[in-house]
């Protein structure tokens, strides 16, 4: 069985059974900024379809965020979906995804992005999108993801992770890189990622993923396809 959805404590590690990632996400507010697991109330459901988290903290005042991972059904991987409600208008999201080892994990693993885990992994970022390689060039994977449009990915040190904003601004120069972006929220607009491994029925642009998120599966409709012009 495929270890794809494994969260605790709001971090979130793709395992297949390999560990193929960790996605790490948190608030900014001016100059203050927290990771959700540091959050001061989280309350947490998981089920074999859904892990849900219900967050708030004292940074986003009476604000409350709501979290869901549900798995694919096509794919290793998993499609999240964030929503806000009442949170402060200069309340932004910081996200950052690496630690890809490729090795086994104990059942008892606590998700997190470990530096000397990231240090053979390399991103080719195309706007939102990114693709991730890692591993040796015997076992070399490859990993997916689709993040929030308007975020600008970069590179940043994973050595440096007291905070969503200091590993923000970390910079690049580092043998243990991982991707970072800042996106803006509003409230009542839910954000998507999904991470995943590309396959015929598994290939993905973030305009699916509401309908992803809902089913798991997204099917291409044949009527939409282009169609063949003909003379007149």
């Amino acid at each position: 069985m495929v270890q794809s959805v494994f969260a605790q404590n709001t971090d979130w590690s793709l395992l297949t059974p390999e560990l193929s990632g960790t996605l790490k996400i948190g608030i900014v507010k001016g100059k203050e900024s927290k990771w959700f697991s540091e959050f001061k109330k989280i309350k947490k459901k998981a089920s074999e379809k859904e892990t849900s988290y219900s967050l708030k903290d004292e940074l986003i005042e009476n604000g409350e965020i709501k979290y869901i991972i549900r798995p694919l059904k096509d794919s290793k991987g998993a499609v999240m979906k964030l929503s806000f409600e009442n949170l402060p208008e200069d309340a932004g999201l910081i996200w950052a995804y690496g630690g890809a080892s490729n090795e086994r994990v104990g059942e008892d693993w606590t998700p997190e992005i470990i530096p000397s885990d990231c240090d053979k992994n390399v991103f080719s970022i195309e706007g939102e999108s990114f693709t991730l390689y890692y591993g040796t060039s015997r076992k070399l994977r490859i990993v997916e993801g689709e993040t929030p449009l308007g975020g600008n990915l970069k590179l940043g040190d994973a050595n440096k992770q007291g905070s969503p904003l200091q590993l923000f601004e970390s910079g690049k120069n580092t043998n243990a890189q991982l991707l970072t972006a800042s996106v803006e929220i509003k409230d009542n607009t839910p954000l998507y990622f999904c991470f995943y491994f590309l396959n015929p029925l598994a290939d993905y642009n973030y305009y699916m993923l509401p309908e992803l998120f809902e089913s798991g599966v997204y099917r291409v409709n044949q009527e939409t396809e282009w169609m063949k012009s003909t003379p007149d």
